[in-house]
């Protein structure tokens, strides 16, 4: 195609800070049809450790702002230039401000907003007491005047698309694509070598957690199930992920002398190894939207305990089936889940066989091609 006819597709994010939103737009840019469309990046902010993951064909535009005031009139001025013809948005508060630039600049770009997170708990873990109010009493306003403008909604979960269906009062615009999580590069970086000496040891069991240290993650209940498995047996607890509440944590390791037991690795390029070698793999999270290391250590063969929280994981795992699911915050039943795993070796072989062929579903091929679906619709109807 004549590059003259190529769908112009923009993809905006605040940075490229290690998350699930931003490795699922950076495996967008990597393998859509550059035969078909034309691609790049906007961020408020040029910075983030994924930023070397984007293919070096795209090119990246920055508007060096962190003020989402300055990020609105920035827009405003992109819409009127008419740069692209669909505009990928994620984040509530960034989807806001671009349907809003969208408005008021008059531009023809089509608008698709991105929903990863559940709605219901922005407000319980909003840093400040302003941004608590905002989500809990503007953002409901917001999301019924203005997401029924958008040209798209995509939700990577149908938990998440009942909440935004419930808020909108509007079918016709949500569409539920889910992640684009596995192909075959998570596989080869799965067998790279570990080279930490708890790996290397085949009498402790490894419980590997990976995500941000953050309170939606609620680690500190996985803190606590782990001193229960240690009361009966050895285990250790491997953390791969950084963020706010990494010294909170370490000094609940302490308190709970769980230090010798737990190892905080910190952000790492390649968490599929560590997926691979590990005995079960465990999020104890409040909320998803999705879950994408889920998928990831099931595609690992790694046996998976995860919280039933209000969206995502329950869309994954067919609890007894693929993996296992537990109430949030109930450090007993997680406990009794990981054990569950650990001490029957034909149960974490069914778990590892069955985990493979469901992480199958959510390959990076399939959601492209619901997402090229979508701009194709929007595009030519």
């Amino acid at each position: 195609m004549d590059s003259n006819n190529k769908v112009r597709i923009t993809f905006f994010l605040p940075s490229l800070e290690c998350g699930g939103t931003e490795r699922n737009t950076v495996n967008l840019l990597s393998d859509l049809d550059k035969k078909n469309y034309v691609v790049s990046l906007l961020l408020a902010e040029k910075k983030g450790d994924f930023i070397k993951d984007v293919p070096k064909e795209v090119p990246i535009f920055s508007f060096n702002a962190h003020s989402l005031f300055k990020i609105f009139f920035s827009l405003m001025a992109y819409f009127k230039e008419e740069k692209t013809d669909i505009f990928v948005s994620a984040f509530p508060r960034f989807n806001a401000v671009v349907l809003l630039a969208k408005k008021f600049s008059g531009g023809k770009s089509k608008i698709i907003i991105t929903e990863h997170l559940s709605f219901f708990l922005l407000s319980k873990n909003a840093k400040t007491v302003s941004h608590r109010f905002i989500a809990r009493f503007l953002f409901p306003y917001f999301i019924k005047i203005f997401y029924p403008t958008a040209d798209a909604i995509v939700c990577v979960s149908k938990g998440i698309a009942d909440e935004i269906f419930t808020m909108t009062g509007h079918w016709d615009k949500i569409k539920v694509i889910y992640n684009p999580v596995t192909d075959d590069k998570i596989l080869k970086m799965a067998e790279k070598k570990v080279d930490h000496e708890w790996f290397r040891n085949p009498y402790i069991p490894i419980i590997l957690m990976v995500g941000r240290l953050s309170k939606t993650k609620d680690q500190p209940t996985l803190f606590k199930a782990l001193s229960l498995i240690v009361e009966k047996q050895p285990a250790r607890l491997v953390i791969v992920g950084s963020g706010t509440e990494e010294h909170k944590l370490k000094k609940l390791a302490d308190k709970l002398n769980l230090s010798k037991n737990i190892l905080f690795l910190g952000f790492q390029d390649n968490p599929y190894k560590y997926m691979k070698k590990a005995s079960v793999f465990v999020l104890s999270s409040l909320q998803e939207g999705f879950g994408n290391v889920i998928v990831e250590a099931m595609a690992c063969g790694t046996p998976v305990v995860a919280t039933d929280c209000k969206s995502g994981p329950s869309e994954i795992i067919q609890d007894g089936i693929n993996g296992l699911l537990v109430p949030p915050q109930d450090q007993i039943s997680l406990a009794n889940a990981i054990l569950r795993i650990l001490n029957d070796p034909h149960l974490a072989e069914k778990f590892s066989f069955e985990g493979r062929k469901r992480a199958e579903f959510f390959s990076v091929k399939k959601s492209l091609e619901e997402y090229e679906d979508t701009f194709q619709k929007l595009i030519y109807g």
